[in-house]
Formats: structure tokens, sequence, C-alpha cells
């Protein structure tokens, strides 16, 4: 699962504000750039932590605590990022210091806490694979077939000709036999390939 798009969120723990930035990511140098513009953004705060994930089972990690005592700031950032499942991620969060300090176990629970619930609260999407198919069918069946090709997938491609050819995107595994079926064994779609996309998580 990754987050759809940028997300942020911002709290107040004990006069200090933080403020996290989460960013889909898909490459070092994508969460390095990320990173160097919230920096220059946000140039007036005390801290800039960062940590980000990437890669098939987040094999790509690292977390910075830029300034703050070691480990308890981008460390539990970074945990906070692995136990979601999210993958492909940076987050980046902000501190303006408000005066109180808060001591290392604070600061842990600050920083770990602002980026799991940023993550829980953030949109989110999954890759799910999804079969192409040709579907080549007489007018005849146009009524019969064309309001079930429909709720089945997203038509992407009709062309009307001797037979209507219908290009279907579905990720109904029994769809071939579904289509047979109801065109009582006179259509048999075509496969055509699988590719992954990407789609709004409940």
């Amino acid at each position: 699962m990754q987050i759809k798009e940028e997300y942020q969120q911002e709290t107040i723990i004990r006069k200090s504000r933080f403020l996290c930035i989460l960013r889909p990511v898909h490459t070092e140098e994508e969460a390095r750039a990320f990173i160097h513009e919230v920096q220059k953004e946000y140039h007036d705060a005390t801290h800039v932590c960062t940590a980000w994930v990437m890669g098939e089972n987040n094999q790509l990690q690292r977390s910075n605590d830029h300034g703050e005592p070691a480990g308890t700031a981008g460390v539990p950032m970074l945990e906070a990022l692995k136990k979601s499942g999210i993958q492909d991620v940076c987050a980046c969060v902000v501190r303006w210091f408000g005066g109180i300090k808060l001591g290392a176990g604070g600061l842990i629970r600050a920083y770990g806490g602002i980026t799991a619930d940023t993550i829980a609260s953030a949109p989110k999407v999954m890759e799910v694979p999804v079969d192409v198919y040709e579907v080549r069918y007489p007018y005849a069946m146009q009524g019969t077939l064309e309001t079930w090709l429909r709720q089945q997938g997203t038509i992407k491609d009709t062309l009307y000709d001797e037979d209507i050819t219908v290009l279907v995107e579905t990720e109904n595994k029994t769809f071939p036999e579904k289509v047979k079926d109801l065109s009582r064994g006179t259509v048999t779609p075509k496969y055509l390939r699988t590719m992954m996309v990407f789609k709004d998580a409940e």
C-alpha cells in the first residue's frame, strides 16, 4: 500500500509545533529532493527530521535526527513508517521549539506519534493486478453484454465494425467464463495482458 499524494498534519505538544509531511517517493533522489524542498521552505524551523522507506519489502530505509538527540526523532519516525505497512514514502517532521524540553522519551513519542497519526489519516492507494481482454460480439448481443461488461470493469476502447469489439480492464478472475456463459458459448474473450494499477484503498 502507498499514500495517494502528498499529505500533511500538524500538532502542538507542550508548546512545540510539529508538522509532519508525507510524500510518495520511488528513488533515493526523489526522497533527497523532497527533504531539501521542505528544509528550504521551513528554514525558520528548529529541526527538520526525516525518514523514508522504499523498494520491495522496504529494503531501502534511512532516517535523520537533524540535531535532535540521537535516536529520538528519525528512528521513531522510521519505525512508524515500517509498522504502517506503507511503501515508497518519505516523512519529514518539522519542529518549532516552544521553550519546553520534552526529554528523550517525550521526543520519541512526539516524532513517532505525529508520523503514525499522519499515515493513519492520509488517503492511500493499493497496487492491484488488472487483466485486459478483447471481447468481440455481434450487435444482437449488445444489450445483454454491454451493461454487464461495464459492471465488471472499465471499457477502454470500442470499435463498431461488422461486430462490436471492446477492450475491457477487469479484476474479475472469472471474467472469461462469465462472458462465455452470458453468450451461451458464442463469445470467447481474448486475453491480452495483465498490468498493475493503483486503486483507492478502502
